[in-house]
């Protein structure tokens, strides 16, 4: 995903939107840590009473 964002940032405007779709698609697994990590920030800046 590191690669693939790199060329997103480098290239916008001249990206396959199928490689784009297929890319993120095979990849999703890879935004989970990202989201766990995301949800223990907040819960430490907002905690639920």
């Amino acid at each position: 995903m590191k690669g693939f964002r790199n060329i997103l940032v480098h290239r916008y405007g001249r990206i396959d939107d199928n490689l784009a779709y297929e890319i993120l698609n095979e990849n999703l697994r890879d935004f989970y840590p990202f989201m766990e990590e995301i949800e223990n920030l907040l819960e430490q800046k907002f905690p639920i009473s």
